[in-house]
């Protein structure tokens, strides 16, 4: 798989530019998609520089151009908004969410889906029928993924409908070194996962780490 051009949608953003970063490192021609193509060419521009490896930038309809795998880290508030723009042209792309929705309250950050959905990922789905959406990268920091010479280390959780699909991503996860992927099943169980990321914020608050998680026993 690697080789294959993957567009990365809010790759200006920490987590964004990280994954950018370690998916062009592993092989992937990475294209950084941003709401502002000179922004987008900036953030390129500093990647290919730090990496030496095929980085390149563009407005967020552009990147899609000849990609086969959509990353979509955007802010959880402009979910909806960017992918009634782009639905159809991603209609048969395979998308990975990384979006989590959160809300600081009394001190304490939260998961916080919109009104009336479970969690990002499942609403990403229903806003894309025509694509197959898997989560995964829910719960790698994104300063370490963005640090260079930082080793990302931990299990990435993989939820969605299609086991092919999850399978494909599984592999993209393991091509970047020290991160495990383990296939947590069917996309509602990523309602579980985006707490566990509201949980690892409020320990990285308390405890000023960049933590990660490690499913033991598997």
């Amino acid at each position: 798989m690697a080789n294959e051009r993957v567009a990365v949608l809010g790759g200006t953003g920490p987590l964004g530019r990280g994954l950018g970063r370690r998916l062009a490192l592993a092989g992937y021609e990475v294209v950084v998609g941003s709401r502002d193509a000179a922004r987008a060419a900036a953030v390129a521009d500093a990647l290919r520089a730090a990496t030496g490896m095929t980085i390149a930038g563009a407005e967020n309809a552009t990147a899609l151009d000849g990609a086969a795998i959509c990353v979509l880290a955007i802010p959880a508030d402009g979910v909806e908004t960017m992918l009634a723009a782009l639905r159809p042209r991603l209609a048969g792309t395979l998308v990975v969410d990384v979006v989590v929705p959160l809300a600081m309250r009394d001190g304490v950050v939260e998961h916080a889906p919109p009104p009336g959905e479970r969690s990002a990922g499942e609403m990403i789905q229903r806003l894309l029928p025509e694509s197959t959406v898997v989560s995964a990268f829910k719960t790698v920091p994104a300063a370490v993924l963005d640090g260079p010479g930082a080793t990302v280390e931990g299990d990435v959780l993989i939820s969605g409908d299609d086991a092919g699909a999850r399978a494909r991503v599984a592999t993209l996860v393991e091509r970047i070194p020290a991160l495990r992927a383990i296939d947590a099943g069917a996309l509602r169980t990523v309602r579980a996962v985006e707490g566990i990321t509201a949980l690892l914020v409020n320990l990285n608050r308390r405890h000023h780490a960049r933590t990660a998680v490690r499913i033991l026993g598997l």
